[in-house]
């Protein structure tokens, strides 16, 4: 009976469970799994999420002196290395409680549940179980405090599209999605979040956390103004006490920024009366005396100093000497200003981000005060105690830069000065000086010992965990990273190589970045070292003596001197030995003075921008140094000065100056240009043009352009910043044209000129390589040139004359046959000996000259000889035939048919590109297959321009180590021209390949008929024998045979005669012709030359007003520019002053209301008084009556 109750009892469990099963949607299994994750795995979660939230909020150190967040989490870092956080256990709870308890099967469908609303949305839902919405929701947000903001922001636009139907749960995750987009800064996506759901209407569940949400947005996005009716509806529906106070800070500093000083005084005495942490407090209280506005400053100051009086504000003594600073500063009373910031710097207790603070404000006093020397200690301290989100971090880091720059030279100038003085002064004033020195180093010791003892005593209470956790702040010790590598590195800290800074120059000062800083003698120790090393290479132990015989002795420094008189501060020989007694002495000192005045002028000018002060540092260099060795660059940076600021009478005397002592230098010839002000003003404007131009051209091999620009640029914009990679261009253009001597004098001239330019160090090793003898390679970067123009001029132009040279189609004219190859990737000799042997062999009567003609960066093979164009046609066809050599050129190699006349006019300013389009239309129908295989030659030349430029842009160039990979190369032995046996002599191939693939020659050569010009074999069977056979006796006798021969002697005299007379009447009308077309060319090139001044004088004058309409342009556009300033700035002001007007109408509105409010209460109270004396009066009666 007991065991079957059992069997019993597991049944009906097993079929509960069942039923319950997330497979099984029903009321039951519903009720079961949502009670199930609220009452264990989310309770559990959300313990977690609750306990990990408040120690993130109870561990986050609020800096008040700085606007604070609106939420702590906003402090966070942004660019975490890994996801994952304190609230890992909620995000593994939730994600349990999805796992085991989502229910995604649709309940059964009732009858007519389709035009019932309310059913069908039932059956379109993806989630059954009511309470699973609280555990995605949480997962969400546990991703947000983990700061994993992009996670979270995918959750909760899951969660979105998961619960579309349910609107509160939509409307929280949006929300909730804006809160990730603004901490990552998408500012536009969450912008676009906030107005599609005020467009499309928010449940009145949500409209609170709406406006927190919009109102978080637009502080982050800058937008105060628009922030502040949302912050304070948000303030209002807080609910926890303290992020409450925390909003109303914040709302404060807000009005304090939109310089509403009435209501954020007001705001900021709410907060310090709400009971807030001691801290927030104070904080309110010093923001108060900030913005107090009242005239009477006097109760303000009295208040603060009564608070720094206060023995529990002894850790917060920088900021109320910081707000006493400001309000000192408000009064334009800058000496006390000056005297409290430099307090609260004093009595900074922790070094934090609140004595950073008075640091940036006192050095942004003297800094404005051209107090250079002062402010840099205020910039380099500060910059120790900011993180970088300050958000002054990037000026006080520049500016701290600059000023530890500049100081450096002041002080070298300060020191060598007064070391001079302190020389030049009698001994007994010179001594009386240093015994005082000695007094102040003993005293500064003591201050130094005892200052060191109360440091070390509070580390060590601090230690033992009595030290005071300010908020905000930071303690002096530079934190180094651990063992195992958690921290980052230590230089990649600029907060901690600041620390470092501050501590290393409040121990040994500033000291200049070199070798031996600790010495002041280097000299000496030099000397010392070196000897030591010989000393110790010899293996001599001899020891070092002094002037008295007795040896010196040694410190861990390495001592210069004995002990006494170089290493301690406490005697006079420590300093006497530091003195310029000597000449020697004293010019080396000099020349610490000069290089220090010229670099402070330099920094003045480029980096401070105090021309003045420049100026006047150069004038000082001048009139203490008239000949240093700085004075040419001072004079030319005067002279910009003073045009920049349009001081005509100081640049005019500076011009002169230049001009008269440095008459040749690059700087007189450029000043002395009439237009050079606008020269130099256009130089960073134009020269970046211009270079892409010339190195485009430098690619296309077109060295006549890449001289030009290097000579104008050389004239117009001889200090233009880029002139060494102009001289480099220059200089690689010598190679292209294999003058081996132009580019080793160009090279020297661009190393010698400008030794530190970014190009010296590789024009340095490639003119190493041509000094020790390597040869050019020659030839252009791309290959064959096909657009390269011809016979330009010095100045990369073309005369009128060449310009209007035109190509002409005439075919009874001298022909010549040009093999054009790029320069460099053919041997010469082995083509010259190829196409000679072949002539040789085929045309014994007919004669060829052969000539090899270079043009910059191609180079021709010429054979000459050809009488008309039907002759060269016919070699042509030869040299294409089985027999030709044409077949077996390199690919690099171009046949090129061309008339004398043809020829001159394509080196006189035309391009192969053009002869190639004339030949096509003259002569492409009756010749098509040497026009096809130039357009094939072309077409793969720019196919693999095209192949170059992509591989270009796919990949970074990579620079070679050694210059001799770019064009220095040795060049390659001459390999032995062997002549074959057989009758066809092909060229062989040359040793360098050609740079542009041809594509193969596939066009076959048509049958012709016998050439005029006879091959050798033929010509030998028309040949007469010398030694005739004898001639058969027919009855003749020999006097009749001798007058036969006789007879067809004098016919063959005769028609040799007429022959002759024939060809000299054809030459004789050929050269009137000639004549005919030359006179009818010299007129037309006389008219095409007016009509070229014509147009040039029409360019200039459209380039003249061009110019004047672009100066005109920009004159208004600057107008229009400040224009558009200036009424953006009324604009902006109008409006801040309608604002305040609103703010003080609804001020007015509100006292007006209050005022009605009390004025209805009196009434109330008066009305209930009076009642209640009549009910009184009443009762009194009653009583009497009875």
């Amino acid at each position: 009976m007991k065991k079957g109750f059992y069997y019993i009892v597991a049944l009906l469990t097993v079929l509960l469970l069942w039923s319950c099963s997330t497979k099984k949607n029903t009321k039951a299994s519903r009720f079961y799994h949502a009670f199930t994750t609220r009452y264990n795995i989310y309770f559990n979660g959300k313990q977690a999420f609750d306990e990990a939230l408040k120690s993130q909020q109870d561990g986050y150190k609020e800096n008040y002196s700085d606007r604070i967040y609106m939420y702590p989490i906003s402090a966070q870092p942004k660019d975490k290395a890994e996801p994952g956080g304190p609230f890992d256990r909620t995000i593994e709870k939730s994600n349990k409680a999805i796992k085991l308890h989502s229910i995604k099967a649709k309940p059964a469908k009732k009858p007519g549940w389709r035009n019932n609303p309310k059913l069908r949305a039932i059956q379109e839902q993806e989630e059954y179980n009511p309470f699973l919405k609280n555990s995605w929701l949480i997962m969400g947000q546990a991703q947000f405090y983990n700061a994993d903001f992009l996670q979270a922001s995918a959750t909760f636009s899951y969660i979105a599209r998961h619960y579309a139907k349910d609107e509160e749960v939509v409307a929280e995750a949006r929300l909730w999605q804006a809160r990730c987009y603004s901490e990552m800064g998408w500012f536009y996506e969450s912008e676009d979040i906030l107005d599609k759901m005020n467009k499309n209407g928010i449940p009145a569940s949500a409209l609170k956390q709406y406006a927190a949400v919009y109102a978080d947005y637009l502080i982050k996005n800058g937008q105060f103004e628009d922030a502040i009716p949302y912050l304070k509806t948000a303030i209002k529906a807080e609910k926890n006490r303290k992020q409450r106070t925390r909003m109303k800070y914040l709302l404060g500093q807000i009005y304090a920024d939109q310089e509403l000083d009435g209501l954020a005084y007001k705001t900021f005495g709410e907060v310090a009366r709400s009971n807030p942490p001691y801290e927030l407090e104070f904080a309110s209280r010093i923001r108060q005396t900030e913005v107090f506005s009242g005239t009477n400053y006097l109760k303000v100051v009295k208040m603060l100093e009564k608070m720094a009086k206060s023995q529990k504000n002894k850790d917060y003594l920088d900021q109320v000497y910081y707000a006493l600073g400001n309000v000192y500063l408000s009064r334009e009373d800058t000496v006390n200003a000056i005297k409290n910031y430099q307090l609260g710097i004093d009595k900074s207790t922790l070094n934090g981000m609140d004595k950073a603070i008075c640091q940036i404000k006192l050095g942004d006093i003297y800094f404005t005060m051209r107090d250079y020397v002062k402010a840099q200690p205020c910039f380099s301290g500060a910059l120790a105690g900011i993180q970088k989100e300050y958000k002054d971090y990037e000026r006080v880091s520049k500016l701290s830069a600059i000023l530890d720059e500049l100081v450096v030279h002041v002080e070298a100038v300060h020191l060598q000065d007064s070391l001079q003085a302190l020389a030049k002064l009698p001994e007994a004033e010179r001594l009386a000086i240093i015994d005082k020195k000695i007094e102040e180093v003993k005293k500064e010791e003591e201050e130094a010992k005892a200052l060191a003892e109360k440091e070390a005593y509070l580390a060590e209470q601090e230690a033992k965990g009595t030290g005071i956790d300010r908020p905000g702040t930071e303690t002096n010790v530079v934190v180094l990273p651990n063992a195992s590598g958690g921290a980052s590195f230590y230089f990649y800290n600029p907060q901690t190589v600041a620390q470092g800074k501050t501590q290393f120059q409040r121990k040994w000062g500033r000291r200049p970045l070199e070798d031996h800083w600790r010495r002041r003698k280097k000299e000496l120790s030099t000397f010392n070292e070196n000897l030591d090393e010989e000393m110790l290479a010899e293996g001599d132990s001899t020891q070092m003596v002094g002037p008295d015989g007795e040896p010196l002795p040694t410190d861990s420094i390495g001592g210069d001197l004995p002990a006494v008189a170089a290493d301690d501060p406490h005697t006079r020989e420590y300093y006497l030995q530091q003195l310029p007694f000597t000449q020697e002495d004293i010019d080396a000192s000099n020349i610490i003075i000069i290089d220090g005045l010229y670099n402070m002028a330099m920094i003045y000018k480029d980096k401070l921008e105090d021309i003045p002060l420049s100026v006047e540092a150069f004038e000082n260099l001048e009139r203490r140094f008239p000949d240093n060795e700085h004075r040419l660059e001072s004079y030319y940076q005067v002279y910009l000065m003073a045009l920049k600021t349009g001081n005509t009478a100081l640049a005019t005397e500076y011009k002169n100056k230049l001009m008269n002592a440095f008459p040749e230098s690059d700087y007189a010839v450029a000043v002395a240009d009439p237009n050079y002000e606008y020269n130099i003003r256009m130089m960073d404007v134009v020269q970046d043009s211009i270079y892409q131009a010339t190195y485009d051209r430098y690619l296309e091999s077109d060295t006549a352009y890449v001289r030009k620009s290097f000579r104008y640029v050389s004239e117009k914009y001889p200090l233009a910043t880029l002139m060494p990679k102009f001289m480099f261009l220059d200089a690689l253009s010598y190679v292209q044209a294999g003058d081996a001597e132009g580019f080793k004098n160009a090279l020297k001239a661009l190393v010698e000129k400008y030794p530190n330019a970014d190009v010296t160090e590789l024009a340095g090793e490639m003119l190493k390589g041509v000094l020790r003898g390597r040869a050019l390679v020659q030839g252009g970067v791309k290959g064959m040139s096909w657009n390269l123009r011809f016979g330009l001029g010095e100045d990369g132009m073309l005369s009128a004359e060449d310009s209007a040279r035109v190509f002409n189609p005439e075919r009874n004219t001298p022909y010549q046959m040009l093999l054009v190859y790029p320069t460099g990737s053919v041997d010469q000799n082995q083509l010259l000996f190829a196409v000679a042997a072949y002539n040789f062999a085929n045309f014994m009567v007919k004669e060829f000259d052969l000539a090899l003609e270079q043009a910059g960066p191609i180079s021709m093979l010429a054979i000459k000889g050809f009488i008309s164009f039907d002759e060269i046609i016919q070699y042509y066809k030869m040299i294409y035939g089985k027999d030709g050599y044409a077949t077996a050129l390199n690919k690099a190699v171009a046949v090129l048919p061309i008339s004398d006349d043809n020829y001159e006019t394509l080196m006189r300013g035309k391009t192969l590109d053009e002869y190639i389009t004339f030949f096509d239309e003259s002569f492409g129908e009756e010749l098509p297959d040497l026009a096809g295989r130039w357009k094939a030659r072309m077409e793969a030349a720019k196919e693999e321009e095209a192949t170059e430029d992509e591989m270009i842009t796919e990949e970074e160039a990579e620079v070679p180590e050694e210059a001799d990979e770019l064009k220095l190369e040795v060049e390659p032995e001459k390999q032995p021209v062997t002549e074959p046996e057989e009758e066809q002599r092909p060229v062989q191939e040359p040793v360098r390949q050609p740079a542009i693939p041809v594509v193969p020659d596939t066009i076959e050569v048509p049958a012709f008929d016998k050439p005029e010009i006879q091959p050798v074999d033929t010509l030998r069977k028309d040949t007469v024998p010398v030694v005739q056979p004898a001639v058969e006796d027919q009855g003749m006798t020999l006097k009749e045979i001798q007058e036969i021969r006789k007879r067809e002697a004098a016919e063959e005299e005769a028609r040799k005669e007429e022959a002759r007379k024939a060809f000299e009447a054809q030459q004789k009308a050929d050269k009137e012709l000639r004549e005919q077309k030359a006179k009818e060319q010299e007129e037309l090139l006389k008219k095409q030359a007016e009509e070229e001044r014509a147009l040039l004088k029409a360019k200039a004058d459209r380039e003249k007003q061009l110019e004047a309409d672009r100066k005109a342009k920009l004159k208004q556009a600057e107008a229009d520019r400040k224009a558009k300033l200036k009424a953006r700035e009324d604009l902006r002001k109008e409006k801040e002053r309608a604002y305040k007007e609103r703010l003080k109408q609804k001020e007015k509105e509100r006292k007006e209301k209050e005022r009605l409010y009390k004025q209805k209460l009196k009434e109330k109270e008066k009305a209930r008084k009076e009642a209640l004396r009549e009910k009184e009066k009443a009762a009194r009666e009653k009583a009497r009556k009875r």
